[in-house]
């Protein structure tokens, strides 16, 4: 049996709230006028639920572990994470996905990285990240058909 400071409460209560959301986003997804486009989002909230529903089986029967939480992690670096991200949503319709998506994968990388930097390093990671940048796009504008913002500040 595991100590209540072991058990992983959060765990359990994100995976609730990931439920709800997960099951809000499926009902969601019925309110479409165009059926195929409520396939992906419909696709992803099915997984979230259902990851989230095999997490909270596994921690009702005591097998998730302990909960392991590790205060080494630098508390500023966490919120500059989050302030990035909600900047590159909002900065997406000004400037459009490719740039907003490769400039904040420049700053989480920046915001992320303990390791010293190196010449090498910048090379890998931002070939990397331009790389994984472009493969979105590709991936979502021209096979999935998904609208990605252009921006109007460089095609309004």
């Amino acid at each position: 049996m595991q100590s209540d400071e072991s058990v992983d409460y959060g765990g359990a209560i994100v995976a609730l709230l990931f439920i709800a959301f997960g099951a809000f986003a499926i009902y969601d997804t019925t309110t479409y006028g165009d059926p195929d486009s409520a396939v992906f989002p419909r696709t992803v909230a099915i997984a979230l639920v259902a990851i989230s529903v095999i997490y909270l089986l596994t921690w009702i029967i005591g097998r998730a572990g302990p909960a392991g939480y590790n205060e080494r992690g630098s508390w500023p670096r966490r919120i500059a994470f989050v302030v990035v991200m909600l900047l590159a949503v909002l900065a997406m319709p000004w400037v459009g996905f490719i740039l907003s998506a490769i400039v904040s994968f420049a700053l989480l990388m920046v915001i992320a990285m303990y390791d010293r930097w190196t010449l090498k390093r910048v090379a890998i990671y931002g070939s990397i990240g331009v790389a994984i940048v472009f493969g979105f796009y590709i991936l979502f504008a021209k096979f999935l058909l998904v609208p990605l913002p252009k921006g109007w500040l460089f095609y309004g």
